[in-house]
């Protein structure tokens, strides 16, 4: 047997602590950024935090709720300074204690035992997040020993609270409770949602009209009336709080330039301690070297926050450079941008920019975004050029509201309409984005009134 000795280069990058520490600090939204400070600063007593006047309620900041991946203002009004922040709340206060607010609305009159008393409760603590119940009259009957139609009076009585439909066991019985409050079983918005609820699903209103032998104009009415109805009726009292959103960046117009800053508005100051820092030279080597252990720990926090700042701010300058039009005159002058775009252009790797990005917000001009959105693909239109998703998506809405409601647009007539515009794609493209925007298909569209 012959030994042999080889030597290998191998080429690696090693993460030190402070490129975790910097990639941490990196992707966390501003919100994420204050508890992240606030947490460190109570671990580490080298650190001291300094919090400005309108950070005085930091502890109800951390329990704000990110909106995500989505614009909060359309319209704003321009020319917005720093202290202006969009916000969106719920329009009506939240009930959080639905059994209170259920349990309340038996009527006084009524004079329930105690067994139909439990059973109904039983049913309210079984509505599922839509208000509709998840067990069966048989599991109620049988949880308390008592006979089938005391359950089903317990369901009955739930089914005539507010919101009108709660207690529903499906779609159908929840929309024919909230037809009952206005027309009786004889009526035709009640037939069709009796008789004809799938075939109202599929748009097929001719069809319906040929079963019940009325006139299309007619059964437009009544299906316009029962698409107005609420199919999840538990949802129009139950509201996710929605507080508001930080921008990261502010992008402000002056005369003829863009004017670019990272908000720390409402980031905390954080700084090291002289007092524990002067310690390390003169206390005995076991403090000394936790003292050291925590002052390494502080530079490189301070150190990452201060990469934050610098990589977001080169970002925010790419994004006016690339997307000037789109500061200008909103979303539908984005153009197409990746991430390895910027990547490539910011001299740093594409994971970077991913982290840059995540759960992050630009104020502009125009409304706050979120920076996510700004990085869409595209489609090669026939001039050689690139149309981005956005613009497209916008151009088949746009037609679509303003097509004949009797004859409305096939796919593939809005693939023609599109490819006249030298905008290239496919009908299955049309109608992959039509469904994005939540926009039925023809038929579904057809309006006989």
């Amino acid at each position: 047997m012959q030994l042999e000795v080889t030597l290998t280069q191998n080429l690696g990058l090693k993460m030190t602590q402070e490129m975790q520490q910097s990639l941490q600090v990196l992707q966390m939204s501003a919100v994420e950024l204050q508890a992240c400070l606030a947490e460190k600063v109570s671990e580490n007593p080298l650190l001291n935090i300094e919090y400005q006047d309108y950070q005085a309620g930091f502890k109800k900041m951390e329990k704000m709720v990110l909106v995500k991946n989505q614009s909060v203002s359309s319209s704003p009004p321009k020319y917005k300074n720093e202290d202006y922040i969009d916000a969106q709340r719920p329009l009506e206060q939240d009930i959080v204690d639905i059994e209170k607010y259920l349990m309340e609305q038996i009527p006084f009159n009524n004079d329930l035992s105690a067994t139909e008393r439990k059973m109904l409760l039983y049913c309210i603590n079984n509505l599922n997040e839509s208000g509709y119940l998840d067990i069966s009259l048989e599991d109620v009957a049988g949880k308390f020993d008592a006979a089938i139609e005391s359950a089903e009076g317990a369901l009955q009585l739930l089914q005539t609270f507010e919101p009108v439909g709660i207690g529903a066991r499906n779609l159908k019985e929840c929309l024919l409770i909230q037809v009952s409050q206005s027309y009786s079983k004889c009526s035709l918005p009640y037939q069709i949602v009796d008789l004809y609820l799938d075939d109202l699903a599929e748009g097929a209103l001719k069809k319906i009209a040929g079963f019940c032998g009325k006139p299309k104009t007619e059964i437009q009415d009544a299906v316009d009336y029962i698409r107005s109805l609420k199919p999840k009726p538990l949802q129009q009292i139950v509201h996710q709080a929605v507080e508001y959103i930080i921008p990261d960046i502010i992008v402000n117009e002056l005369g003829e330039e863009w004017i670019v800053s990272v908000n720390r508005r409402h980031i905390p100051t954080i700084s090291i301690n002289e007092y524990y820092s002067q310690m390390i030279k003169e206390c005995d080597p076991q403090t000394k070297e936790y003292l050291q252990a925590n002052l390494k720990d502080a530079s490189i926090l301070i150190q990452g926050l201060e990469q934050r700042d610098k990589t977001l701010y080169r970002l925010a300058r790419l994004l006016v450079e690339v997307q000037g039009e789109f500061f200008e005159k909103g979303m539908t002058a984005l153009k197409p941008m990746r991430l390895k775009d910027a990547a490539e252009l910011l001299e740093v790797h594409e994971s970077t920019i991913s982290r840059a990005i995540k759960n992050k917000y630009i104020q502009t001009p125009c409304g706050i975004f979120g920076i996510q959105t700004l990085f869409t693909k595209g489609l090669l239109n026939a001039e050689g050029e690139i149309d981005s998703t956005f613009h497209i998506k916008a151009r088949i809405k746009e037609i679509i509201q303003s097509e004949n409601s009797k004859k409305p647009y096939s796919d593939q007539n809005l693939v023609a309409l599109l490819n006249k515009e030298n905008i290239k794609i496919s009908r299955r493209t049309v109608a992959k984005y039509r469904e994005e925007m939540m926009i039925s298909n023809s038929t579904k569209r057809i309006r006989y009134s």
